[in-house]
């Protein structure tokens, strides 16, 4: 017969969580936050080559630390998305229109016969009520099905990631 005793289970169980707790530091949240957006990252890049033009939003996909929502050694946010610059420069500032799809305005060149000036902004502005996909420019997503793919596959990195980050510290005591 095999007796085990509640108490002694009991304070081995909070000796080995508070070993995992001291061997968890900001290095190593770091790292398990990393290996799981980087799954994110590889998928949204992939995804977002099938509808490849010039390669800008593929080459602007990044992983973002969010350093204020981080805390040091017990929370680290991770952020997947692309980075958005202005009009003109090398980043890829239209990638929502891909993503989410939009409607298509033609170049403002009605000229009103009262003022004399083109006719102002509100075509854009009904275009931006009517986003999300329309006949004339449908959505490419490649952010959110690379995040309803990977779930699962993220967790494992992290999981294995976390796990030898732990035989490591261990180790090194």
């Amino acid at each position: 017969m095999i007796r085990i005793e509640g108490t002694d289970l009991a304070e081995i169980v909070a000796s080995t969580v508070q070993g995992i707790r001291d061997s968890v530091d900001e290095s190593t949240l770091r790292k398990v936050g990393v290996a799981g957006a980087a799954v994110f990252r590889d998928e949204a890049k992939q995804n977002a080559q099938a509808h490849v033009q010039t390669g800008t939003i593929y080459r602007n996909i990044i992983i973002k630390r969010l350093e204020g929502e981080s805390d040091g050694g017990s929370k680290q946010v991770y952020l997947v998305t692309v980075r958005k610059g202005d009009y003109g420069g090398g980043d890829a500032y239209y990638w929502r229109f891909v993503e989410y799809g939009h409607k298509f305005v033609p170049r403002n060149t009605r000229i009103n016969a009262r003022t004399g000036r083109k006719t102002g902004w509100a075509a854009h502005r009904r275009a931006a009520e009517l986003e999300y996909g329309t006949a004339s420019a449908p959505a490419y997503p490649f952010m959110r099905p690379a995040y309803e793919s990977k779930k699962r596959h993220a967790t494992d990195a992290m999981t294995r990631t976390l796990a030898e980050q732990l035989a490591r510290n261990s180790r090194d005591r």
